[in-house]
């Protein structure tokens, strides 16, 4: 029960976007349904500012979300390999006060003026962006790209910060697998020449309309 909860959470953090920030890309000649299991492909993250924990709760969120659509993990030698990582950014920030100081004349007619202005920036929290990036593999082909990004204070709680990852990858996962549209030309069916028209069995179409 409390899974489902934090589920639908996460469902209506992602209805309540104002505008759609998920990007794909996929080979549209792959037959998606034919994969059945997926296995994560371990990667060294030897960045400074590396977050193990941020790491795994991406894993956990994409590994529930292709969960939800069927497909089943594995550790390893699945139909489908997943790879992932985020980067982050912090947002520019305007805020600033600005105080300006003015003096009239100076002196008799015709004098100059004296003015001083500055912007004195405003202490406020850190917004950082937050992009998760997924790819997915087959047999070591490129097969599906996908990101999406989040924004979140410097010191949200982790619990907040969880949720955003989840929504964010529920975003991007919602449709996967994509599904394969098939087109089918309709029969091509012949217009009635002019001597059917015309047959006594079906009478004259231009008397018809008259």
């Amino acid at each position: 029960m409390k899974n489902l909860v934090c589920v639908l959470y996460a469902l209506l953090l992602t209805a309540c976007v104002s505008s759609p920030t998920a990007k794909f890309d996929y080979n549209e000649k792959i037959d998606f349904s034919l994969f059945k299991n997926f296995h994560f492909i371990e990667h060294i993250n030897n960045r400074v500012d590396a977050n193990p924990v941020m790491d795994a709760h991406i894993e956990q969120a994409i590994k529930s979300a292709l969960t939800r659509n069927f497909l089943t993990h594995k550790s390893e030698f699945a139909d489908l390999q997943i790879k992932f990582h985020f980067s982050q950014q912090e947002k520019i920030n305007n805020s600033s006060l600005s105080i300006g100081l003015g003096r009239g004349k100076i002196g008799g007619r015709g004098a100059a003026s004296l003015g001083l202005s500055t912007n004195i920036p405003l202490k406020t929290d850190v917004t950082m962006l937050t992009k998760i990036f997924i790819d997915i593999s087959h047999n070591n082909q490129a097969i599906w790209h996908g990101n999406d990004i989040f924004e979140n204070k410097d010191e949200m709680p982790v619990k907040e910060k969880k949720q955003a990852i989840t929504a964010t990858v529920n975003r991007l996962l919602l449709n996967f697998p994509p599904q394969k549209i098939e087109i089918r030309e309709l029969p091509y069916q012949s217009l009635p020449s002019d001597n059917e028209l015309t047959s006594p069995q079906m009478g004259s179409y231009r008397d018809k309309t008259q």
